[in-house]
């Protein structure tokens, strides 16, 4: 139990520490996740203008920030879930 209340306190207290690392590996998560799609189709083009367009140009609204701050915390808590060695 105590892993899991950890895991919660790394989900919902790390973007108010740290927001910037969430923001950014957000970014990374939903670039391949956005880009992914276009690779199936053998778009090759059009996924290298997606991921480019994803993570390296700014956000164009408060939304955007908000769901890479978002997801980059849900996926790193879940990380540290799985990768943290139980006792």
């Amino acid at each position: 139990m105590n892993y899991f209340l950890g895991m919660l306190k790394y989900i919902f207290k790390g973007p108010i520490t740290n927001p910037l690392a969430f923001y950014i590996f957000g970014a990374g998560i939903l670039a391949v996740v956005n880009a992914f799609p276009h690779l199936l189709d053998g778009n090759f083009a059009l996924m290298a203008v997606d991921y480019f367009a994803t993570k390296h140009l700014p956000p164009t609204s408060i939304g955007q920030v908000v769901i890479q701050t978002c997801v980059g915390s849900i996926v790193a808590g879940m990380k540290w879930f799985v990768l943290t060695p139980r006792r």
